[in-house]
């Protein structure tokens, strides 16, 4: 190895030493002002649900009426907002139980006599609260009816669960403006409907990414800006970009 080399190889070595010293500072900065989702955040939070009926809502791509349900944990101080939103959406699994003998379940819907419906919806809760605590709305929805039948078609209710999402986000927008029943003013001003997050577990996954697809496809009514498909189906094969 000449002269020459050694001092090329020795200037090499330091550029690379303070690119590495910068890059160790810039995420010791971000890791000092990103907040840490494991913690509880600083906003106080309040509890709310809606429940519009087993048979609320109606679209062509299922062939049964579904329940339009959610709960909502939210920033007390909702004039602090408008604040982004978090929709999440459970995945397939038994719709009822038998009140009499819990440990008998069904795949039905509505329930029928002597069942309820088990609310996997609710299942949410704990993460619900944190990231409310962060400063979102977060809104976990029920899909009972689409689960009861999603395997008799070939689609596997995914569209219906890409409606039924655009359904409660159209929902949330008129609480959103004009308010109404059941929450009268209480949310007007409070969402930011263009800071949207979705998060489906297994055949919710893939609704939400069916969902994406969707509002995009509607012109973006709502600004869907990030989508977590966990642990998902992916039956349709379908393809979400720029997201």
């Amino acid at each position: 190895m000449n002269f020459n080399s050694t001092i090329m190889i020795k200037k090499y070595a330091s550029a690379l030493f303070i690119l590495l010293a910068i890059i160790c500072i810039s995420f010791k900065s971000i890791a000092q002002t990103t907040p840490d989702p494991g913690l509880a955040g600083t906003y106080a939070v309040s509890f709310t649900n809606y429940n519009l009926g087993d048979l609320a809502f109606t679209d062509a791509s299922f062939p049964n009426p579904m329940e339009v349900r959610g709960n909502v944990h939210y920033p007390t101080a909702l004039s602090s907002g408008p604040f982004p939103v978090l929709v999440f959406l459970h995945g397939r699994h038994s719709t009822t139980y038998e009140t009499s003998d819990p440990s008998n379940t069904a795949l039905e819907w509505p329930p029928s006599a002597g069942f309820q419906s088990i609310t996997s919806f609710q299942g949410y809760d704990y993460l619900a609260q944190q990231m409310a605590s962060h400063g979102y709305i977060v809104i976990s929805i029920s899909a009972n009816a689409i689960n009861a039948d999603d395997n008799s078609l070939s689609d596997r209710g995914m569209p219906a669960r890409a409606a039924l999402t655009q359904h409660h986000l159209d929902l949330w927008n008129t609480w959103n403006t004009t308010g109404g029943a059941p929450f009268g003013t209480t949310f007007v001003g409070a969402l930011d409907l263009q800071n949207v997050g979705t998060m489906g577990h297994s055949r919710g996954g893939e609704g939400v990414v069916a969902h994406a697809l969707l509002n995009r496809s509607l012109g973006s009514p709502y600004g869907v800006k990030a989508v977590l498909p966990l642990a998902p189906v992916d039956f349709a094969r379908e393809i979400l970009n720029d997201m």
